[in-house]
């Protein structure tokens, strides 16, 4: 029997309600619709203000409705970067007057879905790399067999990044600590799998200017973050064309993390996952 789950994502930039239906253990994505509620604005000092926190409220009870009118069966949903601060339990107290289950998830349970998620696309991923530079933190993940060898999440992501000048180090920072704890890091990867909303925005705009499909050449992102910080009109017309226009000041930051971790790993090229942590975590529901 046909089932509709709705799934929410409340991340640091977007919240985003995407619908599937549920059959047989196939699911097709039916309704998507994202809003860029910008949390991150809101917290200071590690601490959610009250105005942010009346922005979720808000958006989470208009996506209850249209979930409502697309006739859901069941109703879930995950916080990720935002819940990692100190007044979590004010923002799970917002989050709790709708239909929706609102689950707090932990930098290695966003990787572990992430990765999920990407099976879905790619279900022969054997050993690699994957990484998502999501709007307030990245997750790196190492695999062996399919199977999770380490999880790691630090808290820059491209909203944060656009605080700092393109030619900062942080990033290269991070992921040399990531490095250093984990010696699954420490690989070479010709190939990467990017996962998430920046990956894919960057995706669309090689697409426009240099025809590629879901592989991307790590020559051919170079080039293009070159020409974006140059301002040339073929780059700036593809980023209008393809990209929210919440989401241009935070496509060069976001690149600059990419490209960072393409040179950690001395990746040749990407290979991007139309699939994510929210196709994860729908999985882990219709398993139950």
């Amino acid at each position: 029997m046909k089932k509709r789950y709705a799934i929410v994502d409340v991340g640091s930039n977007t919240m985003v309600l995407v619908i599937y239906d549920v059959e047989n253990g196939s699911f097709e994505r039916t309704y998507h619709i994202s809003t860029p509620a910008h949390l991150i604005d809101y917290v200071d000092d590690n601490i959610m203000a009250a105005a942010g926190l009346k922005v979720a409220k808000e958006t989470l009870s208009t996506y209850e409705q249209i979930a409502i009118e697309q006739q859901a069966d069941y109703y879930y949903g995950f916080i990720t970067e935002p819940c990692r601060i100190e007044n979590v339990n004010d923002l799970k107290e917002a989050l709790s007057h709708t239909r929706f289950e609102i689950e707090a998830l932990s930098g290695e349970d966003e990787a572990k879905y992430d990765f999920a998620g990407a099976l879905v696309s790619y279900p022969d991923l054997s050993d690699g790399i994957a990484f998502d530079v999501g709007g307030g933190s990245t997750e790196i993940i190492s695999f062996k067999d399919k199977m999770i060898q380490d999880a790691y999440s630090f808290p820059l992501g491209c909203v944060r990044l656009a605080h700092y000048p393109l030619d900062s180090d942080v990033c290269k920072k991070a992921l040399d600590d990531a490095k250093n704890q984990f010696p699954s890091f420490q690989v070479i990867s010709k190939e990467l799998i990017g996962i998430g909303g920046t990956m894919r925005a960057v995706g669309l705009m090689m697409h426009d200017i240099y025809q590629t499909d879901k592989t991307i050449q790590v020559s051919d992102i170079y080039d293009l973050y070159t020409r974006l910080c140059n301002q040339e009109e073929v780059a700036i017309s593809a980023m209008h064309n393809n990209v929210k226009k919440s989401r241009w000041p935070l496509i060069l930051p976001g690149m600059h993390m990419i490209l960072e971790i393409i040179n950690a790993f001395q990746a040749e090229h990407i290979k991007i996952s139309p699939t994510n942590i929210r196709e994860g975590y729908l999985l882990k529901h219709i398993k139950k």
